[in-house]
């Protein structure tokens, strides 16, 4: 069962009903049960055993912790508790890492094959992985350090963590909560007509961007990455183009889907998108797209890392020697070398190092050298940076960015990315250049029809004045809400009306594979 299926529908239908239908006291153990069963019929049931070590050695040191510092020599056995909460971190580390990060093992064997050829390739044997793990592991790892940080009170109620970990839409892929960010999991709740209907609406939209534009996307990403090398000149741009946008609907839509789910049971996740290709640069990119992981990343590698003693001594050595600003360069990209390697890895294979931690390390660093000059350069031609013209430039080179670090997502592995870069490349050249399948009908030997281009073109229309009118006034359900009952009614029908009968079905579809699914 996926959350796109009509199956898991019904089950919600179900889990709704039994939720506020019943006494609202101890509502949240419904939706452990509800979270456990929705386990058990989305995964293998057996692999719940991975989500119950990680929460109970969470919860085992969280409240040793706060035992340790109320006794005498609480320093004690504060800094006994904190080498066991290292210990229970290494040990979620190393279960995420031997359970999800096999490929990266493989295919940095590989990497290094093609280079040292001694170096053997080792094929691991396949396991079972538990959904979620990677976005359960980094949940219960920033809970564990908050309550030792004193940011947060450990829970004593072990089945209550337990929901924390495991409530059931953010299991696919995420948001990542922090704590006191799902507080209201434990509160009683009333149904309410809002929350019906905010969430409804919210899955609807999340659908329409999954099944409606996602789908479309991939059908030309995936015949141009199929050959390539047959697809080549204009084709290529296209996939390139195309596949941040097929991402976007992917990863953005499950997440509205999950955070309307919740809605419905009055439980608010957070955000973890922001119209991230309104983005001006690749720094506020990072700010507004996978939010949650963005914000994990900072407070709990970023900052450790540049506050960490070793890093304030080399910090004082270099300002002595090549000044404040030099110094605060260098220690600052020791420390965003160390984030997103921890990010690459966390994506699971060695060319996410390429098309996430290399790449955008190079481009942030340079973004942060070049902002200076880049100012004074604007101030001295006069350019108007607020004007609509130059903030386009800006998102559009934004896009491009990121469209050149994503096809190591797409790719099977680096060789294919950088294969795939050089086809790219090569599109100006004489024998590659053929800008014609733009105008005749070349375009649909990718498996696609006009129909399916003009209700990608009107879709991506429909998602720019959306995000458009989020930028200006908030969410547009905010002001829909304002407007005349038969507005809204038929608004809503008309994405009813747009998932039903523009949505990506029929033979070899399946919407239940979201793209970050598999983290």
């Amino acid at each position: 069962m996926t959350i796109t299926s009509l199956s898991f529908f019904l089950f919600l239908i179900g889990a709704v009903t039994v939720y506020y239908i019943a006494p609202s006291k101890f509502q949240w153990v419904r939706l452990l049960l509800l979270s456990l069963i929705f386990y058990g019929l989305a995964a293998k049931p057996v692999t719940f055993l991975y989500v119950l070590i990680s929460t109970g050695m969470a919860w085992c040191v969280t409240n040793g912790m706060e035992s340790g510092r109320k006794k005498k020599d609480g320093a004690k056995n504060l800094q006994t508790w904190k080498f066991i909460m290292v210990l229970t971190i290494v040990i979620d580390v190393f279960l995420w890492f031997f359970l999800k990060g096999r490929e990266f093992i493989t295919s940095s064997l590989w990497g290094l094959n093609q280079l040292f050829p001694s170096i053997r390739v080792i094929e691991l044997p396949p396991v079972a992985v538990a959904m979620g793990m990677g976005y359960y592991t980094l949940q219960i790892i920033s809970y564990t350090i908050d309550c030792y940080w004193e940011n947060a009170k450990p829970q004593r109620n072990f089945l209550k963590l337990l929901l924390f970990c495991s409530f059931f839409p953010q299991m696919i892929t995420g948001p990542i909560s922090r704590y006191d960010q799902l507080s209201s999991l434990y509160e009683e709740h009333r149904i309410k007509y809002v929350n019906l209907a905010h969430g409804t609406q919210r899955i609807l939209w999340g659908m329409f961007k999954k099944i409606v534009v996602a789908e479309r996307c991939g059908i030309i990403v995936n015949a141009v990455w199929a050959d390539f090398t047959l697809y080549g000149g204009i084709y290529t741009w296209i996939a390139l183009l195309l596949y941040p946008l097929q991402l976007y609907s992917d990863f953005s839509g499950c997440c509205d889907i999950v955070i309307g789910v919740a809605e419905l049971f009055d439980i608010k996740l957070v955000e973890n998108f922001k119209n991230p290709f309104f983005s001006q640069t690749s720094q506020e990119f990072w700010q507004r797209w996978h939010i949650t992981l963005g914000t994990w990343a900072k407070d709990y590698v970023l900052y450790p890392v540049l506050k960490s003693t070793r890093l304030q001594k080399l910090n004082k050595k270099l300002k002595n020697r090549f000044g404040k600003k030099a110094a605060k360069f260098i220690t600052t990209a020791i420390g965003m070398a160390v984030l997103w390697l921890v990010l690459g890895i966390w994506h699971g294979a060695f060319r996410h190092i390429i098309g996430v931690s290399l790449w955008y390390w190079i481009i942030l660093m340079l973004e942060d050298f070049l902002k200076p000059r880049t100012e004074k350069l604007n101030a001295k031609f006069g350019f108007k940076t607020d004007s609509f013209g130059w903030k386009f430039f800006r998102a559009v080179r934004t896009y491009l960015t990121y469209s050149l670090g994503i096809v190591f997502f797409r790719a099977k592995d680096v060789a294919q990315g950088f294969s795939f870069l050089r086809e790219v490349g090569r599109t100006f050249t004489p024998s590659r250049w053929n800008p014609w399948i733009l105008f005749d009908d070349s375009i649909l030997k990718l498996g696609i029809s006009y129909k399916d281009i003009n209700v990608i073109v009107i879709s991506v229309l429909a998602l720019i004045a959306v995000a458009a009118f989020r930028e200006k006034h908030g969410y547009a359900r905010n002001w829909i809400d304002t407007q005349p009952v038969l507005f809204r009614r038929t608004l809503y029908v008309a994405l009813l009306l747009a998932v039903v009968l523009l949505g990506a079905y029929g033979p070899g579809y399946s919407a239940s594979a979201f793209i970050y699914g598999q983290f």
